[in-house]
């Protein structure tokens, strides 16, 4: 499945269950997007492909799917993730500056001045905690993020001061394009049909201007942005939504789109528009992974031997070579060897059918066994790859291709009749190995992320120490993080089949792109420009 899909279609799926309301369902009356890059007046004028998940929620403190390449140009958070290889991970945004106290347990933040909502509100330290407060009580999406905050305190207008529950990396929890977004006062007492009917209160470079549901949503710079602006950026971004992978293509040959990326099209489509008139494919590192969970309440999965057994019959370089694009890089545990807090070290897991056949001699399957294989249709090819190893040591591996939103509901539902294998894309919502490692291993009651139901108590007490200690000492949270996944490597209690690259097919006149996979699949308009 397409880098974050997994994720981000789960995501809504939670956000519906717990009452959001969605935008109008009745579409306005369809009109012709705007096809001319520069209009008669000479606004700057840039197109962007979204998927139906852009438009499914518009409220900042709970939007959790493909919103975000929309509410990015909107909203802004008080510090920002900076892109892969970066001196710093961080870089200030609404946030001028930031301290922690020794016991990690204080946060100080202050706040740039001059800064104005779009609804002509003043930004300061009250509108920072009316927001963040509005975000947790609502308690959707990734708002867990939010727990330490046991206290927000406003000593002056241009400092907020978070008192914690328990120590907790603050700076990068809120540089979050989930659930951190600061809003107007004006509209924290707004509710979810507000939004949806095309509102917003953000301090971004750009605001609502026209909405049509169903068919496009356009934003317009706002005038008194903070940053300020120059002759040559973007005035005007229109967001159309594509109905299928096929339209989406033939609007980027036809020139009507600038960007468009891997959630709308697939990669071979990409590639194919690779140097196709006027538009470029950029691939590059990013911070998601593909994770196939093993079932541990259902048997044959749920025996060590089994789950060891599996790990050694993955072709690991054939799926890196014939799917991505080949631009897939082998992973070494459960954090992407792109972030901090990785294992330094190869997994030991490596293709090696000898060793799976005696592990499943030794548990006693000499009579062949039959699996199935849950996943999305879009991972094909690895699927058949895996399919053709475990046919050579007598297993029987029974393929389940469905869209993620049926078989996630159906897996988490009945975890003893789940299947034994269920892959997942994982895209983190904060850019820390904590996301992965809390979100698809911690013990859960009821299951959400975890599908391969793994529940360690030891594990789970040092994954929330290393927590707890990446807001003291990152490289002893390191440490840590890489002692949990050794845990995990100890119990078999997944394959990690790659890690992700991301891939945008953009404009070739567009410039000043660069990818930024904390942020993953999006533009920040006004950080580019239109080579005349």
């Amino acid at each position: 499945m397409h880098l974050a899909r997994d994720c981000f279609l789960a995501l809504c799926l939670v956000v519906a269950a717990a009452g959001c309301a969605a935008p109008p369902s009745s579409p306005a009356s369809p009109s012709a997007p705007i096809a001319v890059r520069v209009t008669a007046a000479g606004a700057n004028v840039a197109h962007a492909a979204v998927d139906a998940a852009a438009f499914a929620d518009f409220d900042p403190s709970s939007a959790c799917t493909s919103e975000l390449w929309v509410l990015a140009n909107v909203y802004e958070t008080l510090t920002r993730y900076t892109a892969l290889g970066s001196e710093e991970a961080l870089e200030p945004g609404l946030a001028t500056s930031w301290s922690v106290s020794d016991d990690g347990m204080t946060w100080t933040f202050k706040l740039r001045e001059g800064v104005t909502f779009h609804d002509g509100a003043d930004f300061d330290a009250s509108a920072v905690k009316q927001a963040i407060e509005r975000t947790k009580q609502i308690g959707q999406c990734a708002a867990y993020l939010l727990e330490p905050i046991s206290e927000i305190e406003t000593p002056d207008p241009h400092t907020v001061v978070f008192k914690l529950a328990y120590p907790a990396p603050l700076a990068d929890i809120l540089a979050s394009p989930y659930g951190a977004w600061i809003m107007s006062p004006g509209a924290t007492d707004k509710d979810a049909a507000w939004f949806a009917a095309g509102n917003e209160a953000g301090t971004g470079p750009y605001r609502f201007a026209r909405y049509e549901p169903g068919q496009r949503l356009v934003v317009q710079r706002f005038d008194d942005y903070w940053r300020g602006w120059q002759p040559d950026q973007f005035d005007t971004v229109v967001f159309e939504m594509v109905g299928d992978q096929v339209a989406a293509e033939q609007m980027l040959r036809a020139g009507q789109l600038d960007f468009a990326n891997q959630v709308v099209l697939t990669p071979d489509q990409m590639a194919s528009l690779d140097g196709y008139s006027g538009l470029r494919l950029d691939a590059a590192p990013s911070v998601g992974n593909w994770v196939i969970f093993l079932n541990h309440r259902r048997p044959p999965t749920d025996d060590l031997r089994v789950r060891q057994a599996l790990a050694y019959s993955f072709p690991y370089e054939s799926v890196i070579a014939h799917t991505m694009l080949g631009k897939g890089t082998l992973a070494h545990g459960a954090v992407p060897t792109s972030l901090w807090g990785h294992d330094p070290e190869p997994s030991r897991y490596v293709e090696d059918l000898d060793k799976a056949a005696s592990l499943l001699e030794q548990a006693g399957h000499t009579n062949g066994l039959e699996l199935t294989f849950s996943y999305d249709p879009t991972e094909q090819t690895m699927a058949e790859l895996w399919q053709a190893n475990l046919a050579k040591i007598g297993i029987t591996l029974k393929l389940e291709p469905a869209d993620f939103p049926i078989r996630w509901d159906a897996a988490k539902s009945a975890p003893e009749n789940a299947p034994q294998a269920f892959i997942l894309v994982w895209s983190p919502d904060v850019v820390d190995p904590y996301s992965y490692l809390f979100n698809m291993f911690h013990s859960e009651e009821q299951p959400l992320w975890n599908l391969g139901f793994y529940s360690d108590p030891a594990f789970d007490t040092l994954v929330d120490q290393a927590r707890r200690q990446s807001a003291l000492d990152q490289t002893a949270a390191s440490t840590l993080y890489v002692d949990a996944q050794g845990m995990l490597a100890d119990d078999a209690a997944a394959i990690y089949a790659l890690d992700l690259p991301e891939f945008n097919v953009i404009a070739n006149d567009i410039q000043g792109f660069v990818t930024n996979p904390a942020y993953s699949h999006l533009v920040i308009w006004y950080d580019v420009r239109r080579e005349k």
